[in-house]
């Protein structure tokens, strides 16, 4: 009696266990055909060196989209350093932007709208042959409004962007060029 109990909770412990197997193998055969002709769109990255702008002198930038799209919202971020002897600015943008299409027939031209902030850390003296910095440390607000060219499939991009910085003192009208990849 003992061994046909035994034989039959194998049994059973058996058929359970195939039956699970069984549903695992049916659910791996997907039979919903998909529709292989739709492109798997990614997300644009680029890295891009801009001369002026939202980091105010020479600066190396990431910029992203938040979405799967080529255009809307995303981000960008930078570190920037520029040298002339006693005078020097570093800094660090930080931008929020929007990228809008221009028209159907341009399909890799987009107006490119942004607000953010920049940390800047700068020391100057009055013996700059170009340019003269104030000693600053602190964060200044930045707006980009601008034209970007970037390919469809990745490739080189370059932006061109008129830049207002506010500050203590007032705004400052600047604007900006940048040249990159994207990838």
């Amino acid at each position: 009696m003992k061994k046909t109990f035994t034989l039959k909770a194998v049994f059973l412990l058996l058929f359970i266990t195939s039956s699970f197997y069984l549903r695992a193998q049916n659910l791996e055969a997907n039979p919903i055909k998909r529709d292989t002709t739709v492109e798997d769109v990614k997300k644009p990255r680029t890295v891009f060196l801009e001369v002026g702008g939202p980091g105010l002198a020479l600066t190396i930038n990431y910029d992203t989209r938040f979405g799967q799209r080529r255009d809307k919202w995303g981000y960008r971020i930078g570190a920037g350093y520029y040298n002339t002897g006693a005078n020097w600015v570093a800094s660090v943008p930080l931008q929020i932007n929007y990228l809008a299409g221009l028209t159907r027939t341009a399909p890799n031209s987009f107006i490119e709208i942004g607000a953010g902030t920049t940390f800047v850390r700068s020391h100057g003296t009055t013996n700059g042959t170009f340019f003269q910095f104030d000693n600053i440390t602190g964060f200044i607000g930045t707006a980009t409004l601008g034209y970007r060219f970037q390919q469809d499939n990745g490739g080189i991009n370059f932006r061109i962007a008129f830049v207002p910085v506010l500050y203590d003192d007032g705004v400052i009208a600047e604007g900006g060029f940048s040249i990159g990849y994207t990838f």
